[in-house]
């Protein structure tokens, strides 16, 4: 059987593939994206997804500049312009506030399926962007001159370059033969969404309890995602209560900073665990986004990280294509990893770091890290610092990540 013949496929249409095909598109390249599932682009404007990212400016530069914040916006974000940390009000509270550092807000929070509904369309926009779904990729074999990828209905792909955007549980890594370093923090997620009669002030709210992070993220002027990492007993045991005594276990849980709460039905859990690749490139291949690396979704930085390394990758490949380099070898590809490895593997450490100090009941720490808390209330060198790193707007940024990008 004769094989289609790509410069670049994209294995993977969630939210970092779609990225990476869409800042891609227009230079003259042949892209297919190959996906499991088509997503969904419409849906009950009063059904809130369970699967939210908080969305800082340098990932919503990137979405302005290859043409999917406007449909992500007609499908509903929510600004939130402050931050309440805490454990025990008493002697440990954080408050950011994105007017200390002339910012209108401090970020989004946006329905995962709203960025991929968006992204999809842009896609289906491009006419060098081919979409291959439903269709897995079930073995890859190098060949001169590049790679061949067999799909599940028993037809080929030839490429130049092939980028793994398929996830934490990546087949083309693992194709690849490419190790991964994992931490199991032994702890679950569990999200569910709320009403929040009294309001929710667009304020993110996230106290640290003995067994892991509860997080209130604002999805829209009435709701708030939460996510609540703890043991997997009692993430069962929330998952299986009846919605009342839900409710009664989130108001305790939350020291009623938010007032009474309205749950909806809908819950969910996952195992959480953080996972760094030992190569983010093989022969003809590159990882990006989850492929490369997860992180504890405590500080809601996973998406932000992939859509960095979709812009950097895309400026990586432009720019030598740009100079009449060999764009898909190697030696080029090192320059997105030696850029994105040291950011990604940093913040790894940190969330992993920072949950380790909170999740746990020991007397002395708890005592010294309120203590902490407090202290670092009082710096508004450290909460610029902070909210500064969280905006996305410190480090290296690649040129689709800044502002009002001209191409």
């Amino acid at each position: 059987m004769t094989a289609r013949d790509f410069d670049i496929v994209i294995a993977g249409g969630g939210m970092v593939g779609a990225a990476v095909a869409c800042a891609l598109s227009g230079n003259g390249l042949h892209i297919a994206v190959v996906e499991k599932q088509a997503p969904p682009l419409t849906w009950p404007g009063d059904e809130i997804d369970l699967r939210v990212s908080a969305i800082n400016h340098a990932s919503q530069h990137l979405l302005e500049n290859i043409g999917a914040w406007d449909a992500i916006r007609e499908r509903g974000i929510q600004p939130y312009r402050e931050m309440r940390v805490w454990e025990q009000p008493s002697i440990g509270d954080i408050h950011f506030d994105s007017a200390a550092i002339g910012e209108s807000d401090l970020g989004h929070i946006i329905q995962n399926r709203a960025i991929q509904a968006a992204l999809w369309e842009r896609m289906q926009a491009c006419d060098d962007i081919t979409l291959l779904t439903p269709a897995v990729i079930t073995h890859m074999d190098e060949e001169p001159g590049g790679l061949s990828l067999l799909l599940d209905d028993g037809s080929r792909l030839a490429c130049r370059l092939a980028v793994a955007a398929d996830g934490a549980r990546s087949r083309l890594r693992d194709m690849a033969g490419i190790k991964v370093d994992v931490h199991d923090f032994h702890q679950f997620a569990l999200v569910a969404t709320v009403a929040t009669p009294e309001g929710h002030k667009e304020t993110a709210w996230q106290r640290f309890l003995p067994n892991g992070p509860l997080a209130f993220l604002p999805v829209s002027p009435t709701h708030c995602s939460i996510v609540w990492s703890t043991t997997g007993e009692q993430s069962q045991q929330l998952l299986e209560m009846q919605n009342d005594d839900f409710c009664a276990a989130l108001l305790e849980a939350s020291g009623g900073r938010l007032g009474a709460l309205v749950c909806d039905d809908a819950r969910a859990r996952f195992p959480l665990r953080s996972q760094h690749a030992e190569s983010y490139l093989a022969e003809r291949l590159v990882l990006v986004g989850d492929a490369a690396h997860q992180i504890h979704p405590l500080a809601g930085q996973g998406v932000n990280l992939g859509f960095r390394d979709a812009a950097k990758l895309a400026e990586v490949i432009l720019s030598a294509q740009e100079a009449g380099e060999p764009w898909h070898a190697r030696p080029v590809l090192r320059r997105y990893e030696r850029a994105r490895r040291g950011d990604n593997a940093l913040t790894r450490k940190s969330m992993e770091a920072f949950n380790g100090l909170f999740s746990n009941r020991i007397l002395p720490l708890r005592l010294l890290r309120n203590l902490g808390l407090g202290a670092a209330d009082r710096s508004a060198i450290a909460k610029r610092l902070f909210m500064q790193h969280a905006l996305g707007s410190t480090g290296d940024q690649p040129p689709l990540c800044r502002k009002r990008f001209a191409g």
